[in-house]
């Protein structure tokens, strides 16, 4: 069966049961572990020696954004991932992707196959992303930075429902307080009247009560984000000084994208202009200098930025290669 036929497929149909049954992490995965999955919306199967990679998620969220499923399961393929040079430790796809290209094609050859890219992401001179729309499908292509393929990523486009849907969402997101609004109210209280009439429409003041109970107000399966509190003493924030010990201000928030952990994807801006399809290289580009901190293993990474006010935490999918979640946490005065 060919990678792009593995799209939309659910758990329960026999050709994706046939095609991960001598998969090593398959013997591990019984009812429980698929009840999991539903509940947080994801599966990540892996296939190292054969360099595949499958995501799943959950029939209701998959439903809302790409339609019905090709067959029933619990849950259903969103993303088939196919690797070329990615890793050491991960052996590249050995058949086709599409007719004639393989994972061992550099982007002159997918550019002459298939023509124009939707759109391509360049650093120093080299295309390391690209996106083109065949048959209907997405198909993602990263590259090295010596224009070697890393991987391939295929995915269904939304469907028209999801993509109304989506619209509104944006419209909504984008009046509200992006990252750069947030930096400049740190230490702000978060039950101020200015920052309850700046989040007015997706209700903040009735979900003000969640601060004092979890520490932050999760807006991420509506919007894609979540706001993150403080005690005012804790914070180093000229603002937060100015509160009273004990009053809750604003500390950070955190920017997901699509189907992490269910949550609709944030559709504003984003700091240095970074975007949920960028790759680690990209997001370091954009930056403008190498991260304080990281931490890379085969298959997810991050890094981390100090600066004046905040830190700067990108989290991705190395095996998608793009940005999962963006967060931004105020500086405390444990040095956190």
């Amino acid at each position: 069966m060919s990678p792009l036929d593995l799209l939309g497929r659910g758990w329960s149909d026999l050709a994706v049961q046939r095609t991960i049954a001598a998969w090593p992490d398959r013997p591990f995965i019984d009812e429980e572990s698929i009840d999991k999955a539903v509940v947080d919306g994801r599966l990540s199967l892996f296939e190292l020696e054969q360099g595949i990679y499958l995501f799943f998620t959950d029939a209701p969220s998959y439903m809302a954004r790409f339609g019905v499923a090709r067959s029933e399961g619990p849950i259903v393929i969103s993303r088939v991932v196919l690797f070329g040079k990615y890793h050491a430790d991960v052996d590249a796809y050995e058949g086709s992707v599409l007719g004639d290209l393989t994972t061992g094609a550099g982007f002159d050859v997918w550019a002459d196959t298939l023509g124009r890219a939707e759109w391509t992401h360049e650093v120093a001179g080299v295309i390391r992303k690209a996106r083109w729309l065949v048959d209907g499908r997405l198909v993602d292509v990263s590259f090295n930075s010596s224009g070697e393929c890393r991987l391939v990523s295929l995915m269904l486009p939304y469907a028209p429902e999801a993509e109304a849907m989506r619209a509104e969402a944006r419209q909504r997101q984008l009046a509200l307080p992006g990252p750069d609004r947030i930096l400049a109210a740190l230490g702000t209280p978060a039950s101020s009247e200015p920052v309850k009439a700046a989040f007015a429409s997706v209700d903040y003041a009735q979900r003000l009560p969640e601060a004092s109970s979890y520490g932050e107000i999760d807006f991420s399966t509506t919007d894609g984000f979540e706001l993150y509190v403080a005690p005012a003493e804790a914070l180093i924030h000229e603002r937060a000084n100015e509160a009273l010990p004990g009053t809750l201000c604003l500390s950070g928030a955190r920017y997901r994208c699509d189907l992490d952990f269910k949550s609709l994807q944030w559709q504003g801006p984003l700091l240095f202009g970074i975007t949920f399809d960028d790759g680690p290289d990209t997001v370091v580009a954009k930056v403008g200098r190498p991260p304080d901190r990281q931490h890379m293993d085969e298959m997810q990474g991050h890094h981390r930025w100090h600066f004046g006010a905040y830190d700067l935490h990108v989290l991705y999918s190395l095996a998608e290669d793009h940005v999962c979640r963006l967060t931004l946490l105020g500086r405390v005065k444990d040095g956190g």
